[in-house]
């Protein structure tokens, strides 16, 4: 499949630490991700974002959601029981991008097959490779902004 023809994925990451949005930004440039990127930095903000809620009004709906579970305001274990309790909201895959180890059980809240979770890495090619994963995630099969 030729780079023009592939469909360009909505991306909503949310994360606060603004050295792990450029890094992320880097890896997805060079998988040659054809993505679309929108940063927001806590849980409040990116259920706002979700239900295209002020500020958020005419945000486009995420192919994919990449959540870190270490965030201000609400965490990222708050925004899942939210996101898995909302018929429109649990339709979004998620990918848990997040320093702990301890808490990959945060999936098993979500629809089967609709979350993954990754442990974040210093190592550029790790994170590249955790990057074609949630790329393939966010399929057209797989999410609601198709």
């Amino acid at each position: 499949m030729s780079p023009a023809s592939v469909r360009r994925i909505v991306m909503l990451l949310v994360e606060d630490n603004p050295a792990d949005v450029v890094f992320f930004r880097e890896a997805a440039g060079e998988t040659k991700m054809a993505a679309d990127i929108h940063v927001v930095v806590n849980g409040t903000d990116a259920l706002r974002f979700l239900r295209q809620e002020a500020p958020f009004d005419h945000a486009p709906r995420p192919d994919v959601v990449v959540l870190d579970l270490n965030l201000p305001l609400k965490n990222g274990q708050e925004v899942m029981l939210e996101m898995a309790s909302d018929s429109v909201l649990s339709t979004f895959p998620v990918a848990i991008l997040t320093t702990s180890t301890s808490e990959t059980c945060v999936c098993e809240m979500y629809p089967k097959g609709r979350c993954l979770y990754f442990t974040k890495t210093d190592d550029f090619k790790g994170l590249q490779e955790i990057v074609k994963q949630i790329h393939a995630l966010a399929s057209p099969a797989n999410g609601p902004g198709t």
